[in-house]
C-alpha cells in the first residue's frame, strides 16, 4: 500500500483478512498491498488510509498501533465490534491480525467526517451545515453510541468519540465509527492535541475510558455542532481555548447567544431549540462522571428538542430553512 505501506509482505501465511458475514467485498491482503493509498488521518490509536483497489473498490483501512492484547483477545474483541449492526454505527467489514500488523477495514464515506464539514475551508464553495442537518447528526450519533453501550452485556465503550469519527449515513443522520479501540490498546499517556478537548477529566490515559466518559465526549461534539468551534482552538494570538471552559464562561455571563455558530444565525425561529441542545450538552460535560446522563437518556432529550407529530413531515412552525432543505421527522426516523 503506497505511499506508506500499511502492511509488510513477510507476514505469517496463516494470517488472513477475516471478513464478517454479509460483507460483499472480495479481496485479500495482497490486493490491499497493491492498492493506492492516501492518509486520511492519524489519531490516538492508529492511522486511517483511503485505499483504492485495482477493481476501483474504495475502503478505509485503519492501521492500529500499540495493541496490547494477543491474537485470541483481539479476535474476540473484533467479533464483538463486527457483530454490531446498527444504522448509526459504521460497520466493521474485516480485520487482520499478525504479530507486527493489526488492521480494520471499513466502508469509505465520500462526504467526509463531521469534523471536515464543520471546520473545512469556509469559502464560497462550502455548503454550510444548517440546523436541521446538525440536529440529525446529533440524534444519529447519540443513537449509535447508545446502541454501542448495550453491547457485550452493556459493557462496551467507544472510547474515542470525536467529530472526525462521525459520518453521515444514507439518510443523512450521524453515524459513529472507530469504536472499542481503547480497550485493546496499551495504556497511552495522552498528549495535548485537538483530541484532548473531547477527553473527560477522569480519563488520564486511554485505558480509563468508560461509558460516562463517552457521554462527556459526545457533549463536546454537541458543543462543536452548536458553536462551530474545535474543542481546542487558538485565538488570533497564541492563546489556547478549551471549548468546554469557554462555553461555561460565556453562559455564566448570560451571553448565551454569543455561543452559537454565526452560520446558524441566518435561520429564524431556532434559538429555543439551540438553547435546549446547549442545556443537553452542558449536562453531558459536568465534571463528575456519575452526574452525567446515560446515552439512552441523551437520545430521548434530543428527540424532545423538536416535538413532531408522527403524522406530519415537520413541526408546525417554520424552521427557517430554505425550501430546498427536506423536511424530516426527528422522532422515530434515522
Amino acid at each position: 500500500m503506497s505511499p506508506e505501506k500499511a502492511v509488510s509482505r513477510n507476514q505469517d501465511a496463516n494470517n488472513k483478512l477475516v471478513f464478517f458475514e454479509g460483507c460483499s467485498y472480495a479481496f485479500d491482503l495482497e490486493d490491499l498491498l497493491r492498492a493506492s493509498a492516501e492518509v486520511l488521518g492519524k489519531g490516538t490509536f492508529g492511522t486511517a488510509y483511503k485505499a483504492i483497489l485495482e477493481d476501483a473498490t474504495t475502503v478505509v483501512v485503519k492501521r492500529l498501533k500499540e495493541v496490547a492484547v494477543g491474537k485470541k483477545d483481539f479476535e474476540q474483541h473484533m467479533e464483538i465490534v463486527g457483530s454490531l449492526k446498527h444504522e448509526n454505527v459504521v460497520e466493521l467489514k474485516a480485520y487482520y491480525y499478525s504479530k507486527d500488523e493489526k488492521l480494520m477495514v471499513y466502508d469509505y464515506h465520500s462526504q467526509g467526517s463531521i469534523s471536515s464539514m464543520l471546520h473545512g475551508k469556509r469559502g464560497e464553495d462550502r455548503v454550510a451545515l444548517d440546523w436541521d442537518t446538525r440536529l440529525k447528526i446529533a440524534l444519529g450519533a447519540a443513537r449509535g453510541i447508545a446502541r454501542i453501550h448495550l453491547e457485550n452485556g452493556g459493557k462496551l465503550v467507544h472510547g474515542n468519540i470525536k467529530s472526525s469519527n462521525i459520518f453521515l449515513n444514507t439518510k443523512q443522520y450521524g453515524c459513529v465509527s472507530d469504536l472499542g479501540l481503547a480497550t485493546i490498546s496499551s495504556s497511552l499517556a495522552l498528549p495535548i492535541s485537538r483530541a484532548a478537548g473531547y477527553r473527560a477529566p477522569e480519563v488520564t490515559d486511554t485505558r480509563k475510558a468508560a461509558q460516562p466518559s463517552d457521554v462527556y465526549s459526545f457533549g463536546v461534539v454537541l458543543l462543536e455542532l452548536l458553536t462551530g468551534k474545535s474543542p481546542i482552538h487558538t485565538t488570533g494570538g497564541d492563546e489556547i481555548i478549551h471549548l468546554v471552559r469557554w462555553v461555561h464562561s460565556v453562559v455564566r455571563e448570560e451571553w448565551t447567544a454569543e455561543v452559537f455558530d454565526l452560520e446558524l444565525m441566518r435561520y429564524p425561529n431556532i434559538e429555543e431549540e439551540m438553547v435546549e441542545m446547549l442545556q443537553i450538552a452542558m449536562s453531558c460535560v459536568v465534571r463528575m462522571p456519575d452526574q452525567r446522563p446515560k446515552m439512552c437518556e441523551v437520545v430521548k432529550m434530543i428527540e424532545n428538542v423538536r416535538q413532531v407529530d408522527a403524522e406530519t413531515k415537520i413541526s408546525q412552525r417554520d424552521t427557517g430553512n430554505t425550501p430546498s432543505t427536506p423536511s424530516y421527522i426527528l422522532r422515530g426516523s434515522e
